[in-house]
């Protein structure tokens, strides 16, 4: 019990010192946008109107790295029971993650400054998940999904690849209104690093909230702030979309030589938490074929888009987005300790699948009835007059 307390309060400095550090920086960055007239644009896709920074995720890799070695450094000072070799086999795994996260920091940031074509963008997150490969991380297990449960390293290392480049660019797109990204990222962290302390993997833990404690600081400035308003940019995303990667994949693994503790239902409970952006990904770019359109081309095909084309604001279409991805985790976490694997993924592919519908339906309908108004504008004026006479 003791252990836990000192651990407890180890994850609690990291969350406090990143949100500290990221409060500090962000503010800095701002300052130095004006100055340098360094704003994202507003265009007919996006919601903002004003002239923002789009620079916000510089902040992430410096606060993050800050954070958890400062953390790791005093708790290695202060508890002499620390397991030295674990720890050690945990720092170098964490040394290639942390040169994937550094080849991605640097192509965001060019991209934020100058625009990168999306060709390039693969190149380097296919670079980055070789990384993830070579710290052994890698998915082993599907726990019985499709019918499947042990993989071999020579199928699990190309499957990890692609899972990592499609969940890179899932909280990439998602990222199209204010605190959306950043939302749904925190719950997966907290859910993530809630499982890692479960399971006594400590480093782990530590990252997962040093990230969380950056993201709210982030979020402050993105969704609260009116004076100090910024994004995080494709730095940020495709930052937080590798790191998801890589945590929640070492979470899903199986590793009976490391901890006893296997999340029920293993890569599905993991996923649950990125369910809606993988999900929303999928679909938008499906529609885009279906179209025979660049399925890399921007529109407003995203879930977030539709909702506020029916009507909804902004902050009410952030929150239900992130309400469903609260929900989906937790369910799902529930319900795969009773109810076979497949089924839950099933039920949840219904399940998003007629929310959906619905939610285009609604749209459909609205877009028939502006169409209907502005083709007889006249007749809607002529009786309004009678009824007055």
């Amino acid at each position: 019990m003791k252990e836990y307390l000192i651990y407890i309060s180890f994850i609690a400095l990291s969350f406090i010192l990143a949100l500290v550090i990221e409060s500090f920086l962000l503010p800095k960055i701002i300052a130095i946008s004006r100055k340098k007239c360094l704003f994202d644009i507003p265009d007919e896709r996006k919601q903002h109107g004003a002239l923002i920074s789009r620079l916000g995720g510089i902040s992430f890799l410096p606060t993050l790295l800050l954070a958890t070695t400062i953390t790791l450094f005093i708790s290695i000072k202060v508890n002499e029971t620390t397991d030295y070799s674990q720890f050690y086999d945990i720092l170098t795994d964490f040394m290639m993650v942390v040169s994937g996260v550094m080849i991605l920091y640097i192509i965001g940031i060019k991209d934020d400054l100058t625009e990168v074509n999306y060709r390039k963008k693969f190149v380097a997150q296919f670079i980055a998940s070789i990384f993830l490969i070579l710290s052994g991380t890698y998915i082993n297990n599907l726990y019985g999904l499709f019918g499947i449960y042990y993989i071999p390293m020579w199928i699990g290392a190309p499957l990890t690849i692609l899972l990592c480049i499609f969940i890179t660019n899932s909280i990439n797109l998602i990222d199209g209104i204010d605190g959306l990204a950043s939302g749904i990222c925190g719950i997966a962290l907290t859910f993530y690093g809630c499982l890692f302390f479960v399971s006594e993997q400590w480093t782990y833990a530590i990252i997962c909230f040093s990230m969380l404690g950056t993201l709210t600081s982030f979020f402050y400035f993105n969704v609260l702030s009116r004076r100090n308003k910024i994004f995080m940019g494709d730095t940020g995303s495709l930052m937080l979309g590798f790191l998801l990667s890589f945590l929640g994949i070492r979470l899903a693994m199986n590793l009976p030589e490391i901890t006893s503790f296997t999340p029920e239902g293993g890569i599905l409970t993991i996923g649950s938490a990125l369910f809606v952006p993988m999900f929303d990904t999928i679909k938008v770019m499906y529609a885009r074929i279906r179209v025979h359109r660049n399925m890399f081309c921007p529109d407003r095909r995203h879930i977030h888009h539709r909702l506020i084309d029916i009507g909804f604001s902004n902050r009410a279409t952030m929150l239900m987005i992130i309400a469903a991805s609260l929900l989906i985790t937790l369910t799902n976490f529930i319900a795969l300790n009773y109810i076979d694997i497949n089924i839950v993924f099933f039920i949840d592919l219904l399940v998003i699948y007629t929310y959906n519908k619905v939610i285009a339906t609604a749209r459909n309908k609205k877009r028939e009835r502006e169409i209907s108004l502005a083709r007889f504008p006249q007749k809607g004026s002529q009786n309004s007059c009678e009824t007055l006479m």
